[in-house]
């Protein structure tokens, strides 16, 4: 069952937390906005896993490979 955050609710919790505490979630919001904005505006870019080893114990190709597999 999902809870539903209302203004009241986030209210009542932000109210419990200290000045920093606040601030520091105020700051994360903003941040969070600015995220949703660039992705909106901002060009998709395909998900890019080359930095990261991707083989795995179940596959017995590399990951990386079956996705680029995928998109050709």
């Amino acid at each position: 069952m999902e809870k539903k955050m209302t203004y009241a609710v986030l209210e009542k919790k932000m109210s419990s937390l200290t000045v920093e505490q606040q601030q520091n979630v105020e700051s994360y919001v903003d941040f969070l906005l600015s995220q949703n904005q660039q992705e909106k505006t901002g060009k998709k870019q395909p998900l890019d896993f080359s930095k990261y080893d991707t083989s795995t114990r179940i596959w017995n190709a590399d990951a990386q490979s079956v996705i680029n597999e995928l998109r050709s």
